[in-house]
């Protein structure tokens, strides 16, 4: 598993945007699903990838008109909102894009094991957290007023042994004022725990709607 080393104030920055799909948005777009996909390109063309479950085959977006995002780039995780048009095959569909959304996506990053306990650990309102093959999903509302937030995957380095991968989810308020409640999307590239033969993955998370703060998935 490669290494991250993380110092001060390396944090990636939060961009704050809210999500909703209520019944005005239904009147207008009709039916349609919002999904945490990958981003992709062939030969200049954008299709989408995402699995339903953990142990749902990979399903494939194709969108039938241009995508213009800067959002996009090979890899990277977004939100996306669309509506089916036609069955291509089992696990591939042509879609109408309703929206393309940024969501914070980044990678689970090893931490010192002096430096861990120097990361802010500030509350959030967890909503649902899901694992869909090397990616940790999460939604989830800050109290955010003005001041980016951070959020960050990390694993004590010296907690790497074992059949279990520990990992922490660390947010940072950065001093921010009270405000309103966001809601935020996290997705996170766990693939560097296939480097060792680890069968469960352990998350950690400061909550404020539950009183446990653990939750557990099977590694594949």
């Amino acid at each position: 598993m490669k290494k991250s080393w993380l110092y001060g104030c390396s944090f990636i920055l939060l961009s704050i945007f809210a999500t909703a799909c209520g019944d005005d948005e239904k009147d207008i777009y009709g039916i349609f699903y919002a999904d945490i996909v990958t981003c992709h390109t062939n030969k200049g063309n954008p299709y989408f990838t995402y699995q339903t479950t953990d142990s749902a085959p990979v399903d494939t977006l194709y969108p039938v008109s241009e995508v213009n995002s800067d959002d996009m780039g090979e890899g990277v995780r977004v939100l996306l909102q669309y509506r089916p048009i036609e069955t291509l095959s089992e696990h591939k569909k042509q879609v109408e894009i309703q929206a393309l959304s940024a969501i914070h996506f980044d990678t689970l990053r090893i931490v010192p094991h002096d430096k861990i306990d120097q990361l802010p650990d500030d509350t959030l309102y967890l909503q649902s957290v899901w694992k869909t093959g090397d990616f940790l999903n999460l939604r989830y509302r800050i109290d955010y007023h003005s001041r980016p937030h951070s959020i960050l995957l990390v694993a004590d380095e010296a907690e790497l042994s074992g059949d279990t991968l520990k990992v922490q989810l660390r947010h940072s308020r950065n001093d921010d004022p009270e405000g309103h409640w966001s809601n935020l999307y996290s997705s996170f590239n766990i693939s560097a725990y296939r480097s060792r033969p680890y069968t469960t993955l352990q998350l950690y998370v400061n909550q404020v709607n539950f009183n446990y703060k653990y939750y557990y998935f099977k590694l594949n």
